[in-house]
């Protein structure tokens, strides 16, 4: 190949690469995040032009971040993170079905800052000339690289017309987990999206792989800190586009948990904005709307939130599966994880929380009792001696007292709708008057809200116990959910620190 052939095939090559990047920078995976447009534009143009040591977590932190040239590359990551983040954005583009009939895929292998660029098929040079009049061989060569040039152009107005015509909420293509083939477990189904293996939360229960799905993209967030959760891992996966699950249930009234946390907002989410209506979706269950217009960030009061709403008395279709569909309203549908739990018709299973405990517990009665679960905010206390003994309490299961969660804090539990009975567990463990600054009567004093109204005022426990290590309990009744499906408890200091043992949350009798 001469070098005028050799420098029409570069050219045309550089042709197709910027017009499949015009693409990238133009799609539902890079288009809300210019950081990693410029980012990705940034590496594919300096891998086409040069020069290679501008390719450098260095150079790239000074060129395109403004980072001095001298910064500590242990404290300031952003070069590293994002090109993680365009990584998963290029797999999760190429995954949707994009590119399949393109002439090139960009990629940017692990390890690299240099873009790669894999061919569907070699570009073919000009047609070697065949012996022939000097004036007929150089008419070839011109011919040859004119038809590259008009390929090429042809190409790249292609492509800007099929960016300039894509819908606003591109979605992914559909695909298929194996079809169902076993019925759903008599105690329950859980499953994680996205899990390929079994996983044991906190409180001792066992989440499946994902299953029974059609439709939708996984995406991973594996260094995402998530609220309210002491499993995280729950909420690291999020299918996201417009899918549905199938999931194949015996007979009966089941109840049935949603958990989303959304992580994937990065970009909406500033000094001025939380990320709210980015992401607006409904979820159907054969064929009834169960959540319409919903916002992951505005429902869990935050972004990196875990939040789960709870549905009662959902049975399977007449086919015997429960249908579930997420469907487009603004942004992308998502789910985190989902539960099945059978339950007595019209019934829902009641909620108890160990404050402070990393495990399940159970009382004399043999009723479970979860680890601790929706908090924000406060520290967790396990102390090595059981306060509750100090008053000679006579109470069952004094075990509960050996853990709190103290300061300023909050529980969002998740309930289905209806009037439910809450009970919350407390015993003075610390502010006693064998403490060493001293105790007794107003030294630890508190509020309690509950959805915004006040349950308790100025409350002292060790003024309305009695005295040090005596249980005591508050129960009120008739307590209904938010519009969010939760009983929100804020537990707000007044004088020393808040606290709280145990929370039970039992509908009550109709």
């Amino acid at each position: 190949m001469c070098e005028s052939e050799a420098t029409q095939l570069t050219e045309s090559r550089g042709l197709a690469v910027r017009a499949e990047l015009h693409g990238l920078l133009e799609s539902a995976a890079f288009r809300t995040s210019k950081r990693c447009r410029d980012f990705l534009e940034y590496v594919v143009e300096h891998t086409i032009s040069g020069p290679n040591d501008s390719l450098k977590e260095r150079s790239i932190g000074v060129a395109l971040f403004q980072l001095p040239p001298d910064f500590d590359a242990q404290q300031h990551t952003i070069v590293r993170v994002t090109a993680n983040e365009v990584r998963k954005k290029l797999a999760q583009h190429y995954l949707n079905g994009n590119g399949s009939s393109h002439a090139v895929r960009i990629d940017l292998p692990a390890g690299s800052y240099r873009a790669d660029f894999k061919w569907a098929a070699p570009v073919a040079p000009p047609e070697a000339p065949s012996p022939a009049p000097s004036a007929w061989r150089s008419w070839k060569v011109v011919a040859g690289g004119a038809t590259l040039l008009v390929i090429a152009l042809v190409l790249v107005v292609w492509r800007f017309q099929v960016a300039e015509r894509a819908p606003s909420d591109a979605r992914p293509a559909s695909f298929s987990s194996p079809a169902p083939v076993a019925v759903a477990e008599t105690e329950g189904l859980r499953m994680i999206v996205g899990a390929a293996s079994s996983y044991l939360d906190r409180s001792g229960r066992s989440w499946g792989p994902d299953r029974f799905f059609s439709g939708g993209t996984v995406l991973f967030r594996p260094s995402e800190r998530i609220l309210r959760t002491l499993d995280p891992d729950i909420y690291r996966h999020l299918r996201i586009g417009e899918f549905r699950y199938d999931i194949p249930l015996k007979k009966g009234p089941y109840e049935l948990h949603l958990h989303f946390a959304e992580t994937g907002l990065a970009d909406f989410i500033s000094a001025e904005s939380s990320g709210e209506g980015q992401r607006v979706f409904r979820v159907i269950a054969n064929g009834k709307p169960i959540l319409d217009a919903f916002d992951v960030v505005a429902d869990a009061a935050g972004p990196n939130t875990s939040n789960e709403r709870v549905f009662r008395d959902i049975t399977p279709a007449e086919d015997g599966m429960l249908h579930l569909g997420f469907v487009t309203m603004r942004g992308s549908p998502m789910v985190s994880a989902i539960e099945l739990l059978p339950v007595g018709a019209g019934k829902v299973r009641p909620v108890r929380i160990r404050a402070g405990w990393t495990s399940s517990w159970q009382d004399s009665a043999g009723q479970p009792w979860q680890s601790d679960s929706y908090f924000l905010g406060g520290n967790a206390l396990v102390r090595s001696t059981n306060p509750a003994g100090a008053g000679g309490s006579r109470v069952h299961d004094t075990a509960i007292y050996t853990s709190e969660r103290w300061g300023h804090f909050s529980y969002a539990v998740p309930v289905a709708e209806g009037r439910y009975r809450v009970s919350l567990k407390f015993c003075e463990g610390h502010y006693g008057r064998r403490n060493s600054g001293g105790g007794g009567i107003g030294s630890r004093v508190f509020d309690v809200y509950c959805n915004g109204v006040a349950l308790l005022r100025d409350f002292d426990i060790f003024k309305e116990a009695g005295g040090e290590g005596r249980p005591l309990d508050r129960i009120f009744n008739g307590i209904r959910p938010n519009a969010q499906g939760k009983i929100v408890l804020s537990f707000v200091p007044v004088k020393g620190m808040a606290c709280v043992n145990g929370i039970e949350v039992e509908e009550e009798s109709k």
